[in-house]
């Protein structure tokens, strides 16, 4: 038998009973010609963030106790429900004293570790065992066991970069503790490839170790040796670390940069569907974004919501600037959404 209804609201009414919705509720409002995002640009000063660790340190044991890491996290202005540093990635500080291990575990999110200073601690991941010096970048594969140790007689602070935030949205969070007290080290000839950089055929590449441990003392002659030619004028020198097994992104989740900016460099404008969170690891600078100026200083970190415009300046006329830089990209190309813009041109990403 028709149904007859006398308005629309009786019909909305009868199918929110039945566990349904009409289309037509939608507002044409809630469908922006441009993408939205609730994260804000915003700035973390260093002196806030380091101050924020010394007293987290004199506070907070990560030995013997309930807490595993003594992280200081940045929370976005616009995401303060969840504490997160954007709607995809998370950003914090890490701080390890001489003689504390932080545990092992092992979880579904990826990470990242950028080191800022000290000297003598490692991070261990499934055996590997990475001295930390200041400008290397570690990574954490998902899933993998890994542990921090200090055997030196200086705090070593670092950035943590993790995909919670992307990973939580998919409902796919798992953690694990490691069982036993303390993770083992592999000995050098168990982690070298049996065969370097090629395979017997027929064999999966995951049975070749991907890249855990990117030096700086090999990442910046590169990067100097760029910064001579050719700039690109969005971004200056700017390298991604890439995996050089696949010729991909850093990780599946997860690009990193590093750039420099030569002295008195600015660059273009552009924006693009990915959010980006820096790092000023050297010199002094400003970004514009959306018209906005924010202006960083060596230790200080930003973040560039997706679909905002901005460009870099170095604010010195002699000496270079220096950001690292954590991005979704990987995510959003991977689904066939990047998108860029510059200088009046729009490019669909692959």
């Amino acid at each position: 038998m028709k149904a007859e209804f006398k308005s629309t609201e009786e019909l909305d009414r009868l199918l929110r009973q039945r566990g349904l919705s009409g289309i037509w509720r939608i507002n044409r409002d809630e469908r922006p010609l441009d993408p939205k995002t609730a994260v804000r640009p915003h700035l973390w000063k260093w002196a806030d963030i380091f101050d924020s660790l010394v007293q987290a340190r004199e506070r907070i044991g990560i030995q013997g106790g309930s807490v595993e890491r003594r992280v200081i996290r940045l929370v976005n202005p616009g995401l303060e429900n969840t504490e997160m540093t954007s709607h995809t990635m998370l950003l914090s500080f890490q701080l390890i004293q001489p003689g504390e291990v932080a545990p092992a575990h092992r979880h579904t999110m990826t990470a990242i570790r950028f080191i800022l200073q000290g000297k003598g601690a490692y991070t261990n991941v499934d055996g590997h065992k990475m001295v930390m010096e200041d400008g290397d970048l570690i990574l954490t594969p998902q899933w993998s066991w890994h542990e921090h140790a200090h055997e030196g007689d200086r705090d070593m602070i670092w950035i943590d970069g993790l995909d919670v935030p992307f990973i939580q949205s998919l409902q796919v969070i798992s953690f694990e503790p490691f069982k036993e007290k303390r993770l083992g080290v592999r000995s050098s000839s168990d982690l070298a490839p049996p065969y370097g950089m090629t395979r017997p055929v027929g064999e999966p590449s995951a049975d070749l170790p991907a890249p855990l441990h990117y030096r700086w003392r090999d990442t910046y002659p590169n990067l100097k040796r760029l910064a001579e030619g050719t700039l690109n004028p969005f971004e200056g020198a700017a390298m991604e670390y890439v995996n050089p097994l696949s010729g991909g992104s850093t990780l599946p989740t997860l690009s990193c940069w590093i750039q420099l900016l030569r002295p008195g460099m600015r660059t273009l404008g552009h924006r693009h569907t990915s959010t980006s969170i820096y790092h000023a690891f050297r010199g002094s600078g400003t970004t514009v974004i959306n018209g906005e100026p924010f202006h960083w200083e060596q230790g200080d970190t930003f973040v560039v919501p997706l679909w905002h415009w901005h460009e870099h300046a170095n604010r010195s006329s002699k000496d270079e600037a220096i950001l690292f830089s954590m991005h979704d990209a990987p995510i959003l190309k991977a689904f066939g959404l990047y998108r860029e813009e510059k200088q009046g041109e729009t490019r669909l990403g692959l």
